[in-house]
């Protein structure tokens, strides 16, 4: 009985698996189809045997076809971040959405990702956010696992202007805070510094 502990906890204490601890979407939309229709909107008829190889490709009647690239072609590309084959349910999934959060433990199998961790996070991003660009990655060390975490944007969100620092001397028109007297001050950037 102790041989079979000890080989349980072996097994499981050495077992490869990226742990993924949260992965949040914003807008998030999937669209489901079957194993036939993915195979017939890709083009292949006459099909007897459709059957998953893996959680990335299908098999139409011995074509192979590529779940990424599927979904890439069936949901808008602007928002499109990634599709897969739920085996338990036996469907495709295509997911959306205008930004996504990704954060893994960098645990054995991982740790590659965090090692650099925005080359990490930018391999990652051809995974889980295809149509969507790195934003910003934070790598968090740990007693335990160190994390990584990546933020993905969509490509055609605007980025945010960064503030303007005010230069010593330099003059700008600012207009009153009564409503009712729209008299416009000049105020330099001295008095800005020195405000309560």
């Amino acid at each position: 009985m102790k041989f079979l502990f000890s080989l349980l906890f072996l097994f499981f204490t050495n077992a490869p698996g990226a742990e993924v601890l949260k992965f949040d979407i914003t807008g998030y939309k999937r669209e489901l189809f079957s194993y036939k229709q993915v195979c017939e909107k890709m083009g292949h008829k006459d099909l007897l045997l459709v059957e998953p190889k893996n959680v990335m490709h299908m098999d139409c009647m011995g074509e192979i076809v590529n779940i990424k690239e599927f979904c890439a072609q069936v949901t808008p590309k602007e928002d499109f971040l990634r599709g897969y084959i739920n085996l338990k349910m036996k469907e495709v999934v295509c997911t959306r959405g205008k930004a996504a959060f990704l954060s893994i433990a960098c645990d054995k199998r991982d740790k590659v990702y965090c090692e650099k961790p925005k080359e990490g996070c930018e391999r990652l991003n051809k995974v889980y956010a295809a149509g969507h660009e790195l934003e910003y990655h934070t790598f968090i060390e740990k007693d335990v696992d160190n994390v990584l975490n990546c933020f993905f944007q969509v490509a055609a969100v605007e980025k945010k202007k960064k503030p303007r620092f005010i230069i010593p001397g330099e003059e700008e028109t600012v207009i009153e805070p009564d409503l009712f007297s729209r008299k416009e001050i000049k105020k330099s950037s001295i008095e800005y510094l020195n405000a309560p």
